[in-house]
């Protein structure tokens, strides 16, 4: 199972944007969905509620994303960012220390192809890896809070209503998969797919 947590953050992005399914790594994790076009209105809170079905395996949380041109920007558009994270109400202790900060085709990255622009772009996200839980319900919330410069904050808060269920995941789960030795010699203009780890 990949541990890389620029890896791992990337692929949340990557699965956003329909380029990655649920499942990566044998369906040892599960991407949990992240809506990165949401509007932050100062001020507001808005709340958005996923309800998730899932076999006892590892889930892979992004509570924000940043990206910028420089990794300096993008550290400074984290720092607008509050995060908190309680899962069945326990609350999730320093989330501020889940950041990971990586450029799309820097070293941090070995499984993710990003073509022309893209490749460029210093990434910021504040990603999270849980255990498998327990078979049954569970609530993950999350809130986070914007500042915007002269205005009240937005609050964008997320609910995961997961249903795990009572077993590992099936033989169509880890087909699912992608395959860990993807060549990326024979992905063209594929713009983000799973990759082969440099050597």
């Amino acid at each position: 199972m990949d541990t890389n947590a620029a890896n791992l953050a990337s692929a949340v992005v990557t699965h956003s944007f329909g380029q990655l399914p649920d499942y990566i790594d044998g369906a040892s994790l599960r991407l949990l969905p992240i809506d990165l076009f949401r509007a932050a209105q100062p001020g507001v809170r808005t709340v958005r509620t996923y309800r998730v079905t899932t076999p006892r395996t590892g889930l892979v949380l992004d509570t924000a994303v940043t990206s910028s041109l420089t990794e300096a920007e993008a550290r400074h558009d984290a720092a607008q960012y509050t995060v908190a994270v309680s899962l069945d109400g326990r609350t999730v202790r320093n989330p501020d220390r889940y950041w990971i900060f990586y450029r799309n085709n820097g070293p941090q990255i070995c499984r993710i192809y990003f073509p022309g622009d893209l490749g460029s772009l210093n990434m910021g996200a504040n990603s999270l890896v849980l255990r498998p839980l327990p078979a049954g319900r569970h609530v993950l919330h999350v809130v986070l809070r914007q500042r915007i410069a002269g205005k009240p904050p937005a609050t964008l808060v997320t609910d995961y209503v997961l249903r795990v269920l009572d077993r590992a995941p099936n033989a169509r789960e880890r087909r699912s998969a992608p395959p860990d030795d993807s060549n990326p010699a024979s992905l063209g203009n594929q713009p983000l797919v799973l990759r082969t780890p440099r050597r």
